[in-house]
């Protein structure tokens, strides 16, 4: 016992010194070590789960594209007027011409229902007589002998097959790709024991398909698509490898979901079997490029270490040496520092060398800390503020449509019928105009809110008018930018109407021309120069404001794939916006409305 007393410090900078480097930093090493392997296996597990999850997604992706292309085909033989279109022709150039856009708009509608696959897919339409029909756009004029592989129908005769999946070169189809090969799904076209009426392939481009849907993956890895004979068919990044040993081991007959780690490159690699075609889909991720190279960090923190120690021991025995014997006065100067709310100071006039220095830096953190808590009460009281505000404009609209709901059943228990109606159409425009969180909405809700501001003009403005509705009803779900009928509506009847002497029309159309919808705003108002005149008469300043608001609203909406015109007619003007075609069926009928009917 007395021989281990003699080994130990007597003096309390010693003392303190072994303290902390027996108790804080030999367990603080063996601790960290601990946890670079707990971290490196945590992480392990963390992206293998993530890379599962991906590489399962890829292959739900390519069976669901698989199953669509292969149902797209089926329907097109069984489609009586694919039948039709290439069995019944006369021959002659403008039959052609004919079948040749109603045949390639349909394929090229079926290739849109897998969108955004689409973009990969290519439909190409064979009939007896050697005329190709494309879903696209070829970059030439196409032969038979170009879509049709021999390779394909060589299989299909031997086999005895109407309907086969090859993959094979992309060959020469007409259209601008990187890759030279491609998935094809090749088909007999016939009617029960009929002789053919035609031949079908659908060329997917698998490479493209595969490097397109990994971009938006959170984690970034290599993809590789290998056949049955152990060829890499397509891969994400072309410096991308896998070892011959590692295909050699997927090539083994397995069906089920498969993980692997390559510590010779540090590779994470994930394998699923993709039964439609026997080809294995595989995962490779770089475990290195996600937390660095482990030992490498293992022995760099050796070093830093080792380096903090030496520093420890020189830093220790200087700062200890000097600060013992005013330690305790300095730890009262802060206990009372504190208790002030740092609005206290240490006093260094007795003060010198590294303690001098720590009361300075000391005086000049209070001073920072005590700013900080001053602009941290004045940022508290700004948010309480603004939450308040926040607040407040969440309950203005709801109050409007409460008031609004009010007076409407006032009208109502009164018999005043007008009134009603007109509380009842200005409610639905007050809660569309409000509803921030929806662009689009259905022609006919649009329609539904032109109803109600016609309602409502035509009892407030002295002039008559009448408002024409020419809507199919089949485009009553087809979604168009919400209350873009109304503001062309208002500016034909405030803009049209204010001088006519006759009695106002206004003619509403909407059409469907192709992929495009078509809306029409037609009025027998003034004229567009005549309204001009007036504005500048009137010293208008905000006159168009809602129709280049209109214009931004289709720029920001649509991309540059809509337009908006304006147009002089006879007698009147003609407003004409061209939207993109989106239809959207709804799951539920019925909507809630803020402001009742008069029936609820």
């Amino acid at each position: 016992m007395n021989s281990i007393r003699r080994w130990l410090p007597s003096k309390i900078k010693y003392k303190l010194f072994f303290a902390i480097l027996l108790f804080v930093f030999v367990p603080l090493f063996i601790f960290q070590i601990r946890n670079y392997s707990q971290i490196e296996e945590i992480l392990r597990q963390k992206v293998n789960w993530q890379t599962e999850l991906q590489i399962e997604q890829v292959k739900e992706k390519f069976n669901l594209l698989h199953t669509n292309l292969l149902t797209h085909a089926l329907e097109i033989e069984n489609d009586p007027r694919f039948y039709t279109w290439l069995t019944q022709g006369d021959g002659s150039l403008a039959d052609l011409d004919t079948r040749r856009i109603e045949i390639e708009n349909e394929l090229a509608h079926i290739n849109s229902r897998s969108s955004p696959n689409s973009v990969f897919v290519y439909y190409s339409l064979v009939d007896k007589q050697g005329q190709v029909f494309t879903s696209y756009t070829p970059l030439k004029q196409l032969r038979a002998n170009d879509v049709l592989s021999n390779q394909g129908l060589t299989q299909m005769a031997e086999s005895g097959q109407s309907l086969i999946w090859l993959e094979e070169e992309m060959g020469d189809i007409g259209v601008s790709s990187h890759n030279e090969r491609q998935l094809s799904l090749l088909s007999v076209l016939q009617q029960g024991n009929e002789e053919p009426f035609g031949y079908l392939q659908v060329s997917f481009d698998y490479d493209s398909w595969l490097k397109s849907i990994i971009r938006d993956f959170p984690v970034f890895q290599n993809y590789f698509l290998i056949d049955a004979d152990g060829q890499i068919l397509s891969r994400t990044r072309n410096s991308a490898s896998l070892a011959a040993e590692w295909i050699e081991r997927f090539h083994k007959p397995s069906n089920s979901a498969q993980e692997y780690f390559d510590r010779k490159s540090n590779m994470l690699l994930n394998v699923q079997y993709l039964s439609v075609m026997d080809w294995k889909l595989v995962s490779q991720f770089p475990f290195d490029s996600y937390i660095g190279d482990i030992s490498g960090m293992k022995q760099q923190y050796l070093k830093t270490y080792t380096i903090f120690i030496g520093l420890f021991v020189l830093i220790t025995f200087v700062i200890l040496s000097s600060l013992t014997r005013p330690l305790q006065l300095l730890q009262r100067k802060m206990d009372k520092i504190v208790s002030s709310n740092f609005r206290d100071r240490l006093n260094v006039k007795r003060m010198d060398g590294e303690v001098l220095a720590l009361a300075q830096s000391f005086n000049r953190m209070t001073d920072d800390i005590y700013e900080l808590f001053t602009k941290l009460k004045l940022e508290e009281k700004q948010k309480e503020a603004m939450h308040f505000q926040m607040l407040l404009s969440q309950m203005n609209p709801h109050f409007l449509l409460n008031t609004l709901n009010m007076v409407k059943w006032q009208a109502v228990l009164s018999k005043q019928d007008d009134i009603a109606e007109i509380c009842l159409s200005l409610g639905k425009l007050l809660e569309t105009s409000l509803n921030t969180n929806v662009d689009l909405i259905f022609a006919k809700d649009e329609l539904e809110l032109v109803r109600a501001y016609v309602y409502i003009t035509q009892k407030r403005w002295q002039y008559p008018f009448e408002v024409i509705y020419l809507v199919d009803p089949s485009l009553d779900y087809v979604l168009v930018p919400k209350l873009s009928l109304q503001l062309l509506v208002e500016n034909s009847i405030h803009h049209g109407f204010s001088k006519l002497k006759d009695k106002g029309r206004i003619v509403i159309r909407m059409t469907e021309l192709g992929q495009k919808l078509v809306i029409e705003v037609e009025d027998n108002g003034i004229g567009l120069k005549q309204a001009e005149q007036m504005s500048i008469l009137r010293n208008r300043k905000r006159n168009g404001i809602g129709l280049t608001n209109l214009r931004e609203r289709l720029r920001l909406l649509y991309k540059g794939e809509a337009s908006f015109t304006l147009e002089e007619l006879p007698q009147g003007t003609l407003a004409r916006a061209t939207i993109p075609l989106l239809v959207s069926n709804p799951f539920l009928e019925g909507e809630n409305q803020l402001v009742e009917s008069n029936s609820g």
